[in-house]
């Protein structure tokens, strides 16, 4: 049993895991960070690990605090070994494209290639091939990205909130732009995925990330969102370097 913090763009997720399952979910900012730890340690008091991905570089402040709570402190970083071989050709991946690698390598149902999409301040596409070999994806704009870029760089065009599409054929400024949005971010999926199970065979599709649910509701394809991946992955490649 340990706990797994996913510090993403947006918020912070805070878990505790034990093999592969949430037992205890937060979801923060760096404000709320120390009282859920609190609140974690409370009921866990036992629990002296903690794993993390950071988007970005953890600072000093953070791993202080982390400090206070756990005499271990995990951090996902570009030299920890992996369950797959990574043949990215640039040291600047992010840890959390690895995590989720790690993730659905886990949960996938055979030895068979795997499309990731992860829908959150951005849309990543990442693909682990039936060899176990992590080939890489592509990088798009998130909902929420588009949005603003349609308030922030016109004259007249509102900041949206994210909601449902019944209907591409927006009648008002509002349902044009939800339209544009939701479901030209749905073609795109869509497309995407089109583009893989061309190439490879027997696919097997993960979604996950803040705006999953939505964008599953609009896809025409049988899978499921898939909400812990990030977390789940965070956990085994701790268990995969702790055990080596």
């Amino acid at each position: 049993m340990i706990v797994v913090v996913d510090v993403g763009n947006t918020s912070i997720k805070l878990a505790v895991m034990q093999q592969q399952e949430p037992l205890l979910l937060y979801r923060t900012d760096s404000n709320g960070l120390q009282p859920r730890l609190t609140d974690i340690k409370e009921k866990y008091p036992d629990i002296a690990t903690v794993a993390i991905c950071a988007v970005g570089k953890m600072d000093a402040a953070f791993r202080q605090v982390l400090e206070q709570y756990f005499t271990e402190i995990f951090e996902l970083r570009p030299t920890m070994h992996l369950p797959f071989t990574n043949t990215y050709q640039s040291e600047t991946i992010g840890m959390d494209r690895l995590a989720l690698m790690a993730g659905a390598q886990q949960l996938r149902k055979e030895q068979q290639a795997v499309l990731v999409i992860d829908a959150g301040t951005c849309i990543t596409y990442d693909l682990l091939n039936k060899d176990n070999q992590y080939l890489g994806g592509a990088i798009s704009p998130g909902l929420r990205l588009r949005y603003e870029s349609l308030h922030n760089f016109t004259a007249r065009l509102p900041l949206l909130e994210k909601e449902n599409v019944e209907d591409f054929i927006g009648k008002t400024t509002a349902s044009s732009m939800h339209s544009g949005v939701i479901n030209g971010a749905t073609q795109e999926i869509q497309g995407v995925i089109n583009q893989y199970k061309e190439r490879f065979d027997h696919l097997e599709i993960f979604i996950t990330g803040g705006d999953a649910d939505l964008l599953v509701k609009q896809l025409k394809n049988r899978f499921f969102a898939t909400p812990f991946l990030m977390l789940q992955g965070i956990e085994q490649l701790y268990n995969f370097n702790h055990n080596l």
